[in-house]
């Protein structure tokens, strides 16, 4: 894997941490057409991300997901990347506004935003690696993603055993102790879900029609991915990071350790709830705000760990972004 070094930020320090608070960034199933454009509506800090990422992508690349005809998603990369720059957006709005957090955490393609929110990587160069990550994932053998609701880890696990008579499935995501996602070839997906469905009762929601993401499957992704990886100019950061491979927070992480668990991320689960357990153990009280897109994970606190104090920064469906911003920033100064 060879040596890598980390560089500090010099021009970047961090804003006090808030220790009661966590930014939480949502994965690329929150995606969608016009959630650039909701973003780009609450804050003046949105068009300096937007600035930014025309630097990076070519001013040609980035009109497809920032002009006009924003993110027709054609592609998982559009996907990704079109996620990633709305999270950014959010974020960046925050931080103009003084509300930052003492930790954060992101859901899949989340953890890049997490990444930089603690300063292990810059903006320019997470966005570069998410752009990689979709090129690549766009070649990923071919599969599909179900969210399985109401049904117990051990249940799920027992009908994905027996679905691999139909091809390679996993459990990718463990998000709650009742929801979680299967992955992996077509056949052997749907016949899981049906399965679930007529002896569980289960919720079944096909997220994902084309990659089967972290699972086994997505290995020969993992090695096209992780030179980026290596190449990448990692810092110190200056919070703990938490990746979803272990599911727990590593202290003062190395390069290597960025590089190990970033490339075993692409094949392997989604600790989820593990972190969120950690978190909110150590203080039920946290505020839980989710950064980016949609309110995914927002809902899922709210279902799961229930109590929690829980915020998400845009707005649900049928309220005015510019309206729901000015409710949030009123209630995180409270």
């Amino acid at each position: 894997m060879g040596t890598h070094i980390l560089h500090r930020n010099e021009a970047r320090t961090a804003p006090p941490a808030t220790a009661s608070r966590w930014f939480m960034f949502p994965g690329q199933s929150s995606g969608g057409a016009t959630i650039l454009s909701r973003a780009r509506r609450v804050h003046p800090a949105a068009d300096q991300v937007a600035d930014r990422a025309r630097e990076v992508l070519g001013e040609e690349r980035a009109a497809v997901y920032l002009g006009a005809d924003e993110a027709t998603l054609r592609s998982n990369r559009d996907t990704q990347i079109t996620v990633f720059l709305a999270t950014q957006m959010y974020l960046a709005a925050l931080q103009a506004e003084g509300i930052e957090a003492g930790g954060s955490l992101g859901l899949s393609l989340g953890e890049y935003s997490h990444l930089v929110h603690i300063g292990a990587l810059g903006f320019e160069d997470a966005l570069r690696l998410v752009d990689e990550r979709g090129r690549c994932y766009d070649e990923a053998p071919p599969g599909i993603m179900a969210t399985v609701l109401a049904v117990d880890r051990d249940s799920v696990a027992a009908v994905v055993e027996r679905a691999r008579v139909h091809g390679p499935i996993a459990i990718s995501n463990i998000n709650a102790p009742t929801q979680h996602v299967i992955a992996g070839a077509a056949a052997a997906v749907t016949w899981a879900a049906a399965t679930l469905e007529d002896e569980h009762l289960a919720h079944i929601t096909i997220i994902e029609r084309r990659v089967p993401m972290h699972s086994p499957m997505m290995a020969p992704v993992a090695q096209a991915f992780a030179p980026a990886l290596q190449r990448a100019p990692w810092r110190v950061p200056s919070r703990a990071y938490q990746p979803n491979v272990g599911g727990a927070p590593i202290a003062n992480p190395t390069a290597s350790a960025f590089v190990s668990h970033l490339t075993r991320h692409v094949s392997e689960p989604v600790l989820w709830q593990h972190s969120i357990d950690r978190i909110v153990a150590a203080d039920p009280e946290t505020v839980l705000i989710e950064v980016g897109p949609g309110g995914v994970l927002h809902n899922m606190i709210g279902r799961t760990w229930r109590g929690t104090p829980r915020v998400r920064v845009d707005a649900p469906e049928g309220i005015d972004p510019r309206a729901h911003w000015s409710a949030t920033m009123e209630a995180l100064r409270a």
